[in-house]
């Protein structure tokens, strides 16, 4: 089975229970690093009216957690996480040993779709690519950044959301969360040139000697590893 067939198959056994649960799937990632990790994604329904799911641009003055809150619990991860294990065991859909998360976006959420970027406008994004993009095709390729030349690596505020593309206004991001704009035209990528886009969380406070940049609050995951199965009709056991 494809990582694309299995990303069908999960979502199509998942949003039953998530709209049960008056949740939204927000995407699947399938990681196949050792051990394979399925991770769904699940989300409260954007609301034109409250804007609960998208967290605001500017986070300065506003509660990291409470604007966690604003999002599947924990308790409702782990209903979905044990149907959806089950549902996977008795249909053999992965026969290797897994992983199985279930979480919400969180506030530094993957895009799965340009679609999903249009409640982000005015946000810094991250995009990582499969092919290096350029502001000026003229630039060669180089550690240089100023001249706009080919980068597998944007960041930058989201300026607009095309049909097949998205805009940066190229930034740097400092530790201290201080977003400084390159002196760069806009640069448009192309969706399939993405190989990962996410949005960055930007907490701006003084920094105490020798500290980093404040970490977004984590998730909430429910994980269920699961042991490789013996045979095809014994199916797959929890650890314990």
């Amino acid at each position: 089975m494809t990582d694309d067939v299995l990303k069908e198959t999960i979502t199509s056994l998942a949003e039953p229970l998530a709209t049960s649960l008056g949740l939204v799937i927000w995407g699947v990632e399938i990681v196949r690093a050792g051990r394979t990790v399925v991770r769904l994604f699940v989300d409260v329904p954007f609301s034109e009216e409250t804007g609960t799911q998208p967290a605001p641009a500017d986070t300065d003055d506003i509660d990291a957690p409470a604007l966690v809150a604003l999002s599947a619990t924990l308790e409702q991860c782990e209903h979905i996480s044990r149907h959806i294990g089950l549902a996977l065991e008795v249909e053999d859909t992965i026969p290797e040993a897994y992983v199985l998360e279930v979480s919400t976006p969180g506030l530094t959420r993957l895009f799965f779709s340009l679609d999903q970027m249009r409640h982000y406008i005015g946000d810094v994004v991250e995009a990582r690519l499969l092919r290096a993009v350029a502001i000026n095709e003229d630039a060669p390729e180089g550690p240089n950044p100023s001249h706009g030349g080919p980068r597998r690596l944007w960041r930058g505020a989201l300026l607009s959301v095309e049909e097949n593309a998205f805009t940066l206004a190229p930034a740097t991001i400092s530790p201290e969360g201080e977003v400084t704009p390159e002196n760069l035209p806009p640069v448009s990528i192309p969706w399939d040139a993405v190989r990962r886009a996410s949005r960055m969380y930007i907490f701006r406070q003084p920094q105490k000697p020798g500290k980093g940049r404040a970490k977004a609050p984590a998730a909430k995951t429910a994980t269920k590893p699961r042991k490789e199965k013996k045979t095809k009709s014994s199916g797959s056991e929890e650890n314990q």
